[in-house]
């Protein structure tokens, strides 16, 4: 099956080396947008070229241009990774993700930094610790809860409405390690394939005991060669041929 219209080794290979660029573009990005934000901070936060009713304070050389490429590239390049994550399929699609706390945590940072150490003489700057701290939780929180959720069985793609490179179809017992399932798979429906990890570790003839078929089926579960649906299917039918045999 093609994905996006290619073959799936060629979209693989070309998949991958955009995520590659999209993750070194996001890093470049954030970069800009830390240095220019920082170099503004280090002349008192604010900087324009004046007018009738505002003081002229320039910006200090490359800030403005560092400080629009910077934005632009969050937006650019997490785009492209979010397509060739998408293509690619699993949790490759939430790796642009990753920028929002990179870059709130790190202008985060610049604020923290520069409120406990605002200059010789001078004592906390809580103008430049409120919002470091406002700016790290707004980094830190995300960054938490998607941790926390990283076992989720749902595909990362399918939250967010993203095309996926995994056939939506149904899951079933394998017909190949439960011969009671291949008279109805063969004349129902397809079931969804399963990786050949899975295949081979149920038709070993080590895995004979129920137990031990069963430890290397909650192998499977956490590795995440199976999902969370497959796991119940697959014990359900072990379960049900142990009892038939004894």
């Amino acid at each position: 099956m093609g994905t996006f219209g290619h073959p799936p080794d060629a979209a693989r290979r070309r998949d991958v080396a955009l995520v590659m660029v999209a993750a070194f573009g996001l890093a470049m990005s954030i970069t800009f947008v830390w240095l220019g934000m920082r170099a503004v901070m280090s002349i008192g936060g604010a900087c324009a070229d004046g007018g009738p009713f505002v003081p002229v304070r320039p910006c200090p050389d490359g800030v403005p241009a560092a400080m629009v490429l910077g934005m632009l590239g969050l937006f650019g390049f997490g785009g492209l990774g979010m397509y060739a994550g998408s293509a690619i399929g699993g949790g490759w699609v939430a790796l642009p993700l990753l920028g929002w706390p990179a870059l709130f945590l790190s202008l985060g940072w610049n604020f923290l930094d520069f409120g406990f150490n605002p200059g010789p003489g001078f004592g906390w700057e809580w103008g430049w610790l409120i919002p470091g701290i406002i700016f790290v939780l707004m980094g830190a929180v995300p960054l938490f809860v998607a941790w926390q959720g990283r076992s989720s069985a749902t595909p990362i793609a399918r939250r967010f409405g993203l095309p996926s490179s995994v056939e939506a179809v149904e899951p079933g017992p394998s017909p190949g390690w439960d011969p009671s399932q291949r008279s109805r798979t063969s004349s129902s429906q397809t079931p969804r394939p399963v990786t050949p990890a899975a295949v081979d570790a149920l038709q070993s003839e080590e895995s004979s005991d129920v137990v031990d078929r069963l430890e290397r089926l909650a192998a499977l579960r956490r590795r995440g060669d199976l999902t969370a649906d497959e796991f119940e299917r697959f014990k359900r039918a072990l379960l049900r041929d142990a009892e038939d045999e004894t």
